[in-house]
């Protein structure tokens, strides 16, 4: 009697399961397809040869900037910046949805480093662009715009790395603190693909992840919240995060061969102060210290009030590095000397 019970007990458990599980899969799909028409892309949808990319493009002038976000990290997260700038200077500013992110369409299996870095070529050609441009690269973003810039160095006029991955990071700082490496990234794409969305959905509109929401304020402005937790929630972003992430992990090779020595390229290096770091930042500093090595032409800036996003803590910050390193490049493409132009 008591296996009986046992055995009808997991039945219902399983058919339970089976239940909410195709509950969620209906309310997702419903969800998305209501978001499709309540947030159209706020920017513009290049074509880059067969699929489209989104950005955020504002500004006239030249050099253009290019913006690369962080892992699986959408341009709206961007905006303070974009909109801080556009007090100060008419600098082209272009915030970058990589394949599948954001408003993006979907990209092709493998997400590379280098992969991600043809994107960037193809985007740039698709814009039109054909002055050398200023790559801003936050995060992963600067893995990617090292190599773009190892690549195609008559293409980059400067290179602005904030708080930039380096492709050692994982080992080097496993070395000070354990929790920290490449099992943790394969686990985190575990947990990404795993993730029940319908489920997520239904306990935010409940108000049940009060987190989320908080994070999607600090993160963008308050025009762009309900649309930048859309596009989170959305499967296409998911597929993104996991294919960023394994790409990470299987692509970082061609930076140790191709990417550590560009010249006498002008490249800043921000670097976030040491708010909230634990045992790992000691490494991280000296990872940082090793950009100013890659060129004869470096700087270093400290964002001494920021976390790692400093694209959310001191947009303003961002703001004016973008605009001298504009300022600049410009200054000497023409032949100008400052406080002579």
């Amino acid at each position: 009697m008591a296996a009986r019970l046992l055995r009808r007990g997991r039945t219902l458990l399983a058919a339970g399961a089976v239940t909410l599980g195709a509950a969620s899969a209906t309310y997702q799909r419903l969800a998305e397809r209501r978001d499709a028409r309540r947030f159209p892309p706020p920017g513009e949808l290049i074509d880059i040869g067969g699929r489209r990319l989104h950005v955020f493009r504002s500004g006239s002038s030249e050099p253009a900037v290019i913006v690369l976000p962080s892992l699986s990290t959408p341009a709206d997260e961007w905006v303070r910046v974009q909109r801080a700038l556009a007090d100060r200077s008419d600098a082209t500013l272009v915030l970058v949805d990589r394949g599948g992110v954001g408003w993006s369409d979907p990209a092709p299996w493998p997400r590379t480093i280098s992969a991600m870095a043809d994107e960037v070529d193809a985007l740039i050609t698709a814009l039109g662009i054909t002055d050398p441009v200023i790559l801003v690269g936050h995060s992963v973003g600067g893995l990617i715009a090292r190599l773009f810039a190892a690549r195609h160095r008559e293409r980059v006029a400067r290179l602005i790395l904030v708080d930039s991955s380096h492709e050692d990071q994982y080992q080097r700082l496993h070395e000070a603190d354990p929790s920290i490496g490449d099992a943790e990234l394969w686990k985190y794409a575990a947990r990404w693909r795993l993730r029940v969305l319908g489920w997520r959905r239904l306990r935010l509109a409940l108000g049940l992840l009060p987190e989320l929401r908080q994070d999607a304020e600090r993160e963008v402005p308050a025009d762009l919240v309900d649309a930048h937790l859309a596009r989170y929630l959305s499967a296409r972003n998911r597929r993104a995060v996991v294919q960023e992430f394994i790409g990470l992990l299987l692509g970082r090779q061609p930076l140790r061969t191709e990417a550590r020595d560009l010249g006498d390229l002008p490249i800043t290096v921000v670097t976030a102060g040491p708010v909230g770091r634990d045992d790992w930042y000691p490494p991280w500093l000296e990872l940082q210290a090793e950009f100013l090595d890659m060129s004869t032409n470096t700087t270093q800036i400290w964002a001494r009030h920021a976390d790692h996003h400093i694209n959310h803590d001191d947009p303003e910050l961002l703001a004016q590095i973008i605009h001298d390193a504009a300022r600049e490049t410009s200054r000497a493409s023409t032949g100008d000397t400052p406080g002579l132009g």
